[in-house]
């Protein structure tokens, strides 16, 4: 007796495996050393360890009311310290008073209409003579250039809160600080212009942050800490995206890391940047309308894109493509232009940009935990000019706060993680411009 596995049940077997295969990985990854743990000491301006109590005499300014009560959960999760209901008695020297003032809450959508040229591909079919006397259909295309307007939205938000505590006989001050975040971030097209947060959630969250630094900073213990580093990706080819250990070379660099190694963790990171491009054995080259118009734009000559639109809407593996370019384009324009029609016709691309955005990511949180700020800076921009994405964004404008100068409601002071991102390294970073 014969069974005959059809194809609908050859993928769902195929589907089981993966299945199982990403179960596994999904039990084992919390084994993978992705974090750094360390120690910080008490800061210079935390309370003494008898005050266990505090009472929140005074919320003043935008959104207090939700931000006390941000602020009323936040200290009943802390170990040593809860809040009181009632002003605590003159002589109770366990007790404190607790006044709150936000001094700046700033929302600011600005929007830009900018010029765009967006660069189409479009195909027609001519019927041709051809000696025989039978008409035959050829495919003919050509590149039209149309002007379009795009909508950018430029948001900045700004929040400061004032923190001061006294002793509960009101003749002393016990604690006064501020603490500022910020972010100033750009949307541009509407598929994002319309996921934009909410800025009354994003406010809040910036409390959150701003309340639990007031709070480390009164803690007058030891604390531990965790960074969180990421893997990168390289998805297993096979498991259709399914599984991805995420990349080798960044995941064995975080282990570096996570073991206070950070020179050789530093150096896996940076190799990962400046590496030299090789395609993987599995990369697949796929020639789509968008990779004509990038390649347009990169400036090919119009005699060596003319044949390459024989292979319109095909793919090939990495055995193919040379033949196939060999095959269209004279040899002299191969050994000028082969390496860019690869790299713009390339699926992987964008997962190297992520690898890329993941590194520099990764260099910048290490050099901060160095106090190397310029590099962390530099670092953090470069991240989101890989990949622009609001992590990266609020790690580079934490540092601006960090270092102390830094006003994003400054109309004057044209600072910003984008342009931040087009500056050359500081020194001390590995590679360096040359003249």
């Amino acid at each position: 007796m014969r069974f005959l596995l059809t194809f609908p049940t050859a993928y769902f077997f195929r589907f089981c495996f993966i299945s199982a295969l990403l179960s596994v990985f999904l039990l084992f990854s919390g084994c993978a050393v992705n974090q750094i743990y360390y120690q910080t000491p008490p800061s210079a301006k935390a309370l003494s360890a008898d005050i266990n109590t505090v009472y929140v005499d005074q919320f003043k300014g935008e959104q207090s009311v939700l931000f006390s009560k941000i602020l009323t959960h936040q200290i009943n999760q802390q170990p040593l310290l809860k809040t009181l209901a009632v002003l605590p008695e003159k002589d109770d020297p366990n007790a404190a008073v607790l006044s709150v003032e936000v001094l700046r809450y700033a929302v600011h959508d600005t929007e830009e209409i900018i010029p765009q040229t967006h660069i189409a591909l479009v195909e027609h079919k001519e019927l041709q003579d051809n000696p025989a006397g039978l008409n035959t259909i050829k495919r003919v295309f050509e590149f039209v250039e149309k002007p379009y307007q795009e909508r950018l939205i430029n948001r900045t938000l700004d929040l400061e809160i004032s923190f001061k505590i006294i002793n509960a006989a009101g003749d002393k001050t016990l604690y006064l600080n501020t603490e500022n975040a910020s972010l100033k971030q750009s949307y541009r097209g509407e598929e994002n212009i319309l996921l934009i947060p909410d800025p009354l959630d994003e406010m809040a969250r910036f409390a959150q942050l701003l309340m639990q630094k007031f709070l480390d900073r009164i803690n007058p213990e030891p604390q531990e800490r965790v960074v969180a580093l990421e893997k990168g990706s390289s998805p297993v080819p096979w498991t259709f995206s399914m599984l991805d250990f995420g990349h080798p070379r960044i995941i064995r660099s975080n282990h570096f890391a996570s073991g206070m190694r950070y020179d050789l963790a530093l150096k896996g990171w940076n190799y990962v940047l400046f590496e030299p491009r090789s395609f993987p054995e599995t990369e697949r080259f796929f020639f789509t309308d968008e990779v004509f118009s990038r390649l347009k734009r990169a400036g090919l000559p119009h005699t060596t894109l003319q044949p390459l639109l024989e292979v319109h809407e095909k793919s090939f593996d990495q055995d193919e493509i040379n033949i196939i370019l060999l095959g269209l384009i004279p040899n002299r324009d191969f050994e000028r232009y082969a390496q860019i029609i690869k790299s713009h016709a390339r699926v992987s691309q964008n997962i190297d940009r992520l690898n890329l955005a993941t590194a520099h990511y990764n260099l910048g949180l290490v050099y901060q935990l160095r106090s190397e700020l310029g590099l962390a800076e530099y670092h953090f921009a470069q991240a989101n000019a890989y990949n622009p994405h609001e992590k990266y964004s609020q790690a580079w404008t934490d540092l601006q706060h960090l270092k102390g100068d830094y006003n994003p409601l400054d109309e004057l002071m044209e600072r910003s993680v984008e342009a931040s991102g087009k500056l050359n390294p500081p020194d001390g970073a590995l590679l360096q411009p040359t003249n």
